[in-house]
């Protein structure tokens, strides 16, 4: 029958060692019913064809094994596995040593598969009290795979013999079987079934157990384990958690050491930071040779991290404290959120060190490219937040086990519904591009439009923020910006339009008229706050002269200058004084327009004419119509 490989050895070591893998099952009561549950769930899982079912069993899995997890790590094992006493193992192993006797040799099969299960039950039931024991202790992860190992060299045994056994037994018609094949082809079964379940069950407790024992270096080092076991191995605290915890899924000790934990971890952070960076900052001082560039990093690393490096700190003490408050628990889900929350805390981070680059950098970037575009720079960091947005979200829908693929290609699909539903949203963003491609304005410009007046603040994606004269600000969405008219002030980089009218009196002399028209050109000829011909303008056209167009325009130089008798009003003879300010500045155009009216007002004077006002003569005809009166 091949059961050479099953011989026993005369101590209990030697024989668990040679048989291996055992039952749950036969003469002994069966498994426990959540075992039995999952070699079962298992079963339907590989013979399900249809996709929504077998995600519905995968799911009734998972629950069952976070269920059987945290009864192993809260010590509730009684009823898991069948007991396996020494004396048991003893007389199953004379059993077998008789049965050996029989020369059918199926006697003996059935003799070695009871014993096999006690091992296989035995060496179950010593692991999962191990793996209780090394988790409370906060073991490290080399002593949980030591565990696991010895469980194998345990259970190291060779079904073949016995399925070459059962194969037999069941090519013969059933009223050639006795009692003895019938037996035993139900106690391989069973056996089977038993340690399917118990590899199922180990395989989930021992990818759980490393990979939280390889987080947990820092709880070991702190020595928490201790700490906790002598806390409940007082007297008064082992009555306490008696009566306080008769389930054994908490503990004072525990208490006690996820509060130490938690406030060490978030004190030592909280003043380790602050020295972290000055160091960080003495460092740059040291490379670079200069204190500016380093304040500056120095000031861009307190203005990014200093909140979320708290933020994290805070998480990563919870979690330690999770960890000892709930090691005897499976906290897969505490895990689960906590890296979430970190995820999201790195990403606040980066989006924090994008905003305050450009706020730290803005006045340097400004003295070395003087040209260089604020909107640009606000578009360009809107679209890096943007992108570490979407590849977060992305990461973490893959991290909780979506398939991106599908996702990618079922947006490919609806792009044209969504594409529809948003479309002004991306009407809104070529608008924006549309702005800043045709560089219709800048932030600080003075534009004007039909539904506001004053200075462009920001240059969103959406929308274009302006401040409004009387300090409100306005949103203007980009797509209607970028249709409708736009009037930007800003443009002029030399001559602010002055004009106004100076009148004298009817009755004046011409040739002093005449005089004062030449007085008036040739005083603000020589002004030295009015531009003219003659005022260089170089420094604001060199660039804009490398384009026909902006040469055309002169890049809103504007230098006419013009004083001319315009027209016989109906109360005084009108000079038009029409000139251009070198400066565009509006308080200092006002100052230079009072000063040019104070001149002109001076010129009129000097020259003996008086400045007109509003008047009206009035001629009454008498009674004869020949004498008329004046009014």
């Amino acid at each position: 029958m091949g059961l050479a490989l099953c011989l026993l050895a005369s101590t209990q070591a030697a024989a668990e060692s040679q048989i291996c893998a055992e039952n749950l099952s036969g003469n002994r009561g069966g498994g426990a019913p959540e075992l039995i549950a999952l070699t079962q769930l298992d079963g339907r899982i590989a013979a399900n064809q249809d996709s929504k079912q077998r995600q519905r069993l995968e799911l009734q899995r998972h629950l069952l094994l976070e269920q059987l997890t945290g009864r192993v790590f809260a010590g509730d094992t009684t009823d898991l596995v069948p007991d396996a006493s020494a004396a048991t193992l003893s007389a199953l192993r004379r059993e077998a040593q008789l049965a050996r006797r029989d020369p059918s040799g199926d006697t003996e099969a059935l003799a070695v598969l009871k014993l096999n299960t006690a091992v296989l039950d035995a060496a179950f039931a010593h692991l999962l009290d191990t793996l209780w024991r090394q988790w409370s202790a906060f073991a490290p992860a080399s002593a949980f795979e030591r565990s696991f190992a010895e469980f194998r060299r345990r259970t190291a045994f060779d079904r073949a013999p016995f399925e070459q056994a059962v194969a037999r037994i069941e090519t013969l018609p059933a009223s050639k079987r006795s009692p003895a094949d019938a037996e035993l082809a139900v106690a391989y079964a069973t056996y089977k079934q038993r340690a399917d379940a118990y590899n199922t069950m180990i395989g989930a407790l021992e990818d759980f157990v490393i990979r939280a024992a390889s987080g947990d270096p820092l709880l070991r080092w702190l020595g928490v384990g201790a700490l906790v076991h002598a806390v409940n191995a007082l007297p008064a605290i082992a009555d306490l958690n008696a009566a306080l915890f008769p389930s054994r899924r908490l503990s004072l000790g525990q208490v006690v050491g996820a509060g130490l934990v938690f406030f060490a971890i978030l004190a030592v952070g909280l003043l380790v930071w602050p020295l972290l960076v000055k160091g960080v900052g003495r460092l740059l001082t040291h490379l670079k040779k200069s204190p500016a560039a380093a304040q500056r990093l120095t000031r861009l690393l307190r203005k990014a991290f200093d909140t979320p490096v708290r933020v994290f700190l805070f998480l990563v003490a919870l979690g330690m404290a999770g960890r000892v408050l709930m090691f005897r628990e499976p906290y897969i889900g505490l895990l689960t959120v906590l890296g979430i929350l970190v995820v999201l805390v790195v990403v606040w981070a980066v989006l924090r060190l994008i905003d305050n680059a450009v706020m730290v950098y803005s006045e340097k970037l400004h003295e070395h490219y003087p040209n260089l575009r604020g909107e640009l720079v606000n578009f360009l960091s809107n679209l890096a937040r943007f992108a570490v947005i979407i590849v977060t979200a992305l990461y973490m829908l893959h991290d909780l086990g979506y398939d991106i693929t599908t996702l990618l290609a079922s947006l490919g699909i609806g792009g044209l519904a969504i594409a529809f539903a948003a479309k002004e949203t991306i009407a809104n963003v070529f608008g924006c591009i549309s702005i800043i491609v045709d560089d219709m304005f800048r932030q600080g410009d003075w534009i004007v439009t039909a539904d506001a007046d004053g200075t462009v603040i920001d240059v969103g994606l959406r929308s274009t923020k302006i401040r409004t004269f009387d300090n409100a600000v306005v949103f203007i969405p980009n797509g209607q910006l970028a249709e409708v008219a736009v009037r930007n002030w800003s443009r002029r980089k030399l001559g602010r339009r002055i004009l106004f009218t100076v009148g004298v009196e009817y009755g004046s002399d011409m040739k002093m008229v005449r005089k004062t028209v030449d007085d008036i050109r040739a005083m603000l000829a020589e002004h030295p706050a009015i531009a003219d011909r003659t005022t260089d303008a170089s420094q604001f056209t060199k660039k804009q002269l490398t384009r026909i167009a902006n040469a055309m325009d002169s890049a809103g130089v504007m230098r006419t200058l013009l004083v001319y008798l315009d027209t016989l009003g109906e109360s005084s003879i009108n000079i038009m004084v029409y000139c251009f300010s070198k400066s565009v500045d509006w308080e200092e155009w006002l100052k230079v327009k009072q000063d040019v009216i104070f001149r002109c007002c001076d010129i009129v004077e000097g020259n003996g004419l008086s400045i007109a006002f509003p008047s009206r003569t009035v001629y009454l005809r008498g009674d004869a119509g020949t004498t008329p009166a004046k009014d």
